[in-house]
């Protein structure tokens, strides 16, 4: 499931999934809000926390288009 799939199918957690992502990424809540709505891509740095946070892999959450 790619990650904007992902975080839109958490209805009851997608703010506070958020704003986890940020903090861990060291980035703001609109970047996150940015990258949920394909608006932009984080670096692949920060795509590799967000994946193993998640329990994830990169290629399955950011899959090259």
């Amino acid at each position: 499931m790619v990650f904007t799939d992902y975080i839109k199918s958490l209805p009851n957690q997608q703010q506070d999934t958020i704003k986890k992502l940020a903090e861990i990424t060291y980035s703001s809540p609109m970047s996150v809000y940015r990258w949920v709505n394909g608006h932009s891509v984080p670096p692949l740095i920060k795509q590799k926390v967000i994946a193993d946070y998640l329990g994830m892999s990169v290629e399955e959450l950011f899959p090259n288009k």
